[in-house]
Order: C-alpha cells, then structure tokens, then sequence
C-alpha cells in the first residue's frame, strides 16, 4: 500500500481503468467549477440588482442570453464533432481545431450583425456603440463555449473547469470596478472582458496539448467523410433547437411582460441555468472517454447515469431549499416573483436527467434520430408554452413550460435508454449493439 492513502483510495487507484479515472477528474472538476460559477453567477446578477436601475439589469439580461444563444448556434455543432471525434484524430487534430474555431468565429459576427439589423433593436440596445460592439460579444462567447468541448475532446475538461470559475469571479469583480454608470452595456463588458481573457489562455493550452500530446501524434483514425457529414447534420438539428428555447424566451418575457420582469426571471434563470449546463457539461467527458476506450462503455455508461442523477437531484433541492432565500438576498420583489419558477425548476431539472443520458447515449452510439425528433417537439413546448404561460401568470409561465417539455421528453426517452444501458456490457463496446437498436437508425 502507498504510504500516505487511505486504504479505499489506495484501493482505487490499483482497480480503477485510466478512461473511468479521467473521466471521474474531468467530471468532478466540471461540477465543482459549475457548482462556484452558479454561486458566482448568481452574486453576479445579485450585485447587478443592487448596483444599477431594474430595467438596466432586465436589458443586460436579454443582451446576455442572446449573445449566448446566438453563439451557441453560431458554433454549428463542431463542439459535439469535436468531443466525439478528436479522440480519434490523431496528427489532424490541431488542423481540425484551427479551422472549426476560425469558423465559429466568422459565423458568430454574422449572427450577431444580423440581430442589431432584423432584432428589436430600440428595446435593447441603448447606443451606437452597444451595436458595433455586440457581434464582437457573440464571437467572444462562440469561441469560450467552443472551449468546453474542446477540452473534453482533447481529454482535458477540466481545463474548461478552471477557465468556467475563472470567468465566473473575474466578471464578478469587474462588475463591482463598473458599479455607478448605471447603463446595460457596463454589465454586459464585464461579462464579455472577462470571457475573452479566459478564452485567449484556453486557446494557447489547446494548441500546446494538440502539438504534444501522443493520442494526437498517432495515425488518424476517422470514421468515412460520409458519416461524419450524417452525425454534423443531426448534432446541428439538435444544438440548433436546443439553443431556440433559451434566445426566445427571454425575448418573450422582455416583450410581453417587459424588462423590469425580465431582471426578476434572469436572477432566478442564472441559478436554473447553471444546473442545466452542469448536467449537460458532464456528458461531454463520458462521450470523449468512450470513444477513446469503447471497450469501457458499460463502466463508463454507469458512472455518467449515477453522476447526473446525484447532481440532479441534489440541485433541484438545493433550488427549492436554498434558492428562495438567495433571491431574498438579493430583494425582496424578485423572491415574490420568481420563487415560484425554482420550485418548478426543482422538479424539471431531475426529469432532464433521462434526456441527458439518452443524448450521451446516442452520440457515443452515433444514433441521433429520436433525440432530434424529442428536441424538436421540446422546443415547440418550450416556445409555445412561455407564450401562453408568461400572459396569463408573469415568468412563472416559462417554469410551467419547461417542466411540460422535460415531462414529454423524459417519458418519451426513458424506455430506450433502458434498453441501451441493460444491453451494455463490458465485452460488447458501442459497435456490438444490434442493428435493431431503440434510437433511430445508426449513422454509417
């Protein structure tokens, strides 16, 4: 036994494979860091709500998730090739990580030029400047989620890990540096400052380990051109809709119930979203370390299906306990208006879990058919649901539809991510399962 370790922990590591360990470091900083930067990105829009005028934050808010949302979409689904296939690119990873974040970077200026020219523009930007500058803000923010995926490709999530707390203390204090100009924009620079730093850091890690790392000295190891441009279009179809939900809803809430609404929904959405993007975030390694060892795909599969229910569960607790008493911190008006969208949101977090496992399930399958048709009819709730919901009861309306959608979602999934995880094993990797799997029909 290894002096100084414990007998469990000595235990482990002389039992443990290489692809569970990693995968156990990558997912434990990922919900470490998710888990400070929720905390953060609340004291965020907390200190936002004291320091600068409601309808300043409420603008600041839609800025914001719309420059997110844009860059999600503007990211073309490269992050999902890049967490299932840089695994197996060996000498032409650095080439393929060059070109996916030139791309992505090109196509966020266009999608946020188009949003100052065809958005509504007189309800959220305040200036000239505030226009120039957004699309540079949507680049800024393609390329740090880019970042996330990336490193789970490259076997480093936990790079992400740190650049995610980094972010989340540094635009914190550079809010608190802007406090007194009491304009949307000083919010919004301290949230896009800060992502470029963190991104500029990630970027020269990425070059560094793609150049030096052995995985990525070796022979390539791509499937056909044919079946990667198949699994591009429905990982698109997939961010594409799931990205719809979050850019439109706050747009709802900014037009129908107006901004000073929408700051109570985005103080209470910052701790809802950062549990959301957790789950999410701890799928990215799990598919990354199967594609690396599918011989490992049962133990692996195992570990994300614990690990996402324990996060899960504990945050959809944490919202409904804990979170009602934070946004009484903050003021007493948001606690009165959007305690009632985290105690949905502590029921709708858990269901997203089954639609979590499914899509990582699916990716490391390369059967992406029934998770593009679930999130289609997701978003058409989502959507359809805020509108409805936001008329007749204020913000709490976009809870009502979130927890429909997870609902339909969940029951219509559970039943193949049984199927999936029972025909698991270890000596059968992802490419043993039956043709006549649940799922849809398998990428070739």
């Amino acid at each position: 036994m290894t002096p100084g370790i414990p007998p469990i922990e000595a235990r482990r590591a002389d039992t443990e494979h290489p692809a569970e360990r990693n995968l156990r470091l990558n997912t434990n900083a990922l919900i470490l860091a998710n888990a400070l930067a929720g905390l953060l990105g609340l004291a965020f829009w907390a200190a936002a709500a004291r320091l600068f005028p409601a309808r300043e934050v409420g603008v600041a808010s839609a800025l914001i998730t719309s420059a997110v949302m844009l860059s999600t979409l503007s990211i073309l689904s490269i992050d999902t090739m890049y967490e299932r296939f840089l695994p197996l690119a060996g000498t032409r990873t650095g080439a393929l990580l060059k070109h996916g974040f030139l791309l992505v970077s090109a196509t966020s200026l266009l999608s946020g030029t188009a949003l100052v020219v065809f958005g509504p523009r007189d309800p959220l930007f305040e200036s000239g400047w505030a226009k120039i500058c957004f699309p540079v803000f949507v680049m800024v923010l393609g390329v740090f989620t880019l970042q996330d995926k990336a490193t789970a490709g490259l076997g480093v999530a936990r790079w992400s890990a740190a650049k995610n707390a980094f972010h989340a203390a540094a635009k914190l204090v550079a809010l608190l540096a802007l406090a007194g100009t009491d304009v949307a924009v000083s919010i919004v620079s301290a949230w896009g400052a800060t992502a470029a730093a963190a991104a500029l850091c990630i970027l020269v890690a990425l070059h560094r380990r793609s150049r030096s790392h052995p995985r990525f000295l070796a022979t390539p190891n791509l499937p056909p051109r044919r079946e990667l441009w198949s699994y591009f279009g429905s990982s698109f179809g997939i961010t594409a809709l799931w990205a719809i939900g979050p850019l439109v809803v706050p747009l709802i809430v900014v037009t129908q119930v107006g901004a000073e609404a929408n700051a109570y929904f985005a103080i209470a959405w910052a701790m809802i979203s950062a549990l959301y993007l957790m789950v999410h975030l701890v799928v990215s390694p799990y598919v990354a370390e199967v594609a690396a060892h599918p011989d490992r795909v049962a133990a692996l599969s195992r570990r994300l299906v614990r690990t996402l229910a324990v996060v899960a569960c504990a945050g959809g607790v944490g919202l409904v306990v804990v979170g009602p008493v934070l946004l009484g911190v903050v003021g007493a008006e948001y606690r009165i208006h959007s305690t009632g969208l985290l105690y949905l949101a502590g029921v709708f977090i858990p269901l997203s879990v089954v639609g979590a496992v499914y899509e990582g399930l699916a990716r490391v399958h390369r059967r992406l058919t029934l998770a593009l048709v679930v999130r289609g009819v997701s978003t058409l709730i989502i959507v359809g649901g805020s509108v409805i919901g936001t008329r007749a009861i204020g913000v709490v309306g976009v809870g009502w539809a979130y927890l429909a959608a997870e609902a339909v979602s969940a029951l219509l999934l559970i039943g193949p991510v049984i199927l999936w995880l029972r025909r698991a094993s270890p000596e059968r990797g992802y490419d043993g399962i039956p043709a006549h799997d649940p799922g849809g029909e398998r990428v070739e």
